[in-house]
């Protein structure tokens, strides 16, 4: 049975406060803002998630830090200054990750139609001003698994990152793509994109379809990196510009000489497909004239014989090198 705290008198309350721990205060002064002045009245004027120590979060189960991390934010209007980063994922079960120096949180979603279907503890969710239903399940590992349910799987993602990116202007560190569920994936770049959120890194998993690698490669941008172990089918195209500072893409023969010339704020490039002699030795002409001024280094696939490649550029043997993995050559 639980006790009615904020019925209790003060001086008796102030008596009762001396027994809780740090965890239990936090709990209780982020229940409402009465109890969290009941508090300040008792002397309790310090008490916030932000303040407890690392031991002391760990022993929450990952579906109250998701909680508290909410309810303290909010009322604090700001994150504390722990590294945060959100690693999203978009495939056929999309995932959020919050991470931190702190805490790992993931979280999964569903929709309202599918709620019946999912055995667990439902609780509810204040997002904001958003209140959303919650259920945790324990997986036969033991590890929690958290997921809010919305109209539709990707409409409660965009709830989590319109959170952060509106109150705390929340980069996106890792956009991961994935699945068949091209609807999610182009709902939640068209979100992405009309919020103007940073993406860090992109990355395109092997299991993907034409339509949504498109829709990516058209419409997406990173800061840092894209890197792509997808395999389009052969009549796959895109003459685009793929925006990002270093370029890894595999199986890739859709990707032209013009893309790669397009690509002029690259810094590492790196790709499979198949150039032939001349348009390697175009790349390198067009490198050498100054076209690509951040561009550092290059890796390109040729079936031809690599000296005929390089033949009438003037080689930097101050700048030669030979690692365990590579052996880069100067021009």
């Amino acid at each position: 049975m639980g006790v009615p705290i904020l019925r209790i008198p003060v001086v008796a309350l102030k008596v009762l406060l001396d027994h809780l721990n740090n965890v239990e205060l936090v709990t209780i002064s982020l229940l409402s803002r009465r109890a969290d002045w009941l508090l300040k009245i008792c002397g309790r004027r310090n008490v916030s998630f932000y303040n407890l120590k690392d031991s002391e979060i760990r022993g929450f189960c990952k579906a109250t830090i998701l909680e508290l991390l909410l309810l303290e934010s909010r009322r604090q209007g700001e994150l504390p200054p722990w590294c945060f980063e959100l690693f999203c994922s978009v495939n056929d079960d999309l995932e959020l990750s919050i991470s931190c120096l702190y805490f790992l949180v993931p979280i999964h979603f569903g929709a309202f139609r599918d709620i019946e279907n999912f055995v667990g503890v439902r609780s509810n969710l204040k997002v904001g001003e958003s209140v959303v239903p919650v259920l945790t399940t324990k997986q036969n590992n033991g590890a929690e698994k958290i997921r809010i349910f919305w109209n539709s799987e990707p409409n409660g993602m965009i709830v989590l990152l319109d959170y952060f990116k509106s109150n705390f202007d929340l980069s996106i560190e890792e956009l991961k793509f994935g699945g068949e569920n091209t609807r999610a994936v182009k709902t939640v770049i068209n979100h992405i994109n009309s919020t103007q959120t940073i993406v860090r890194r992109v990355e395109v998993d092997r299991i993907f379809s034409d339509d949504a690698y498109k829709f990516v490669l058209e419409n997406v941008s990173a800061r840092k990196s894209f890197f792509s172990s997808f395999s389009p089918d052969p009549e796959f195209k895109f003459n685009g510009t793929i925006r990002a500072k270093n370029i890894r893409i595999y199986y890739c023969k859709w990707l032209t000489l013009e893309s790669l010339l397009n690509s002029t704020k690259s810094k590492v490039i790196e790709v499979g497909t198949d150039f032939k002699e001349e348009e390697c030795r175009t790349f390198l002409r067009e490198w050498q004239s100054g076209k690509f001024p951040k561009l550092k280094e290059v890796r390109l696939s040729t079936s031809g014989f690599y000296p005929n490649v390089t033949t009438g550029f003037s080689e930097r043997l101050d700048k030669f090198l030979i690692t365990s993995d590579k052996k880069l050559r100067c021009f």
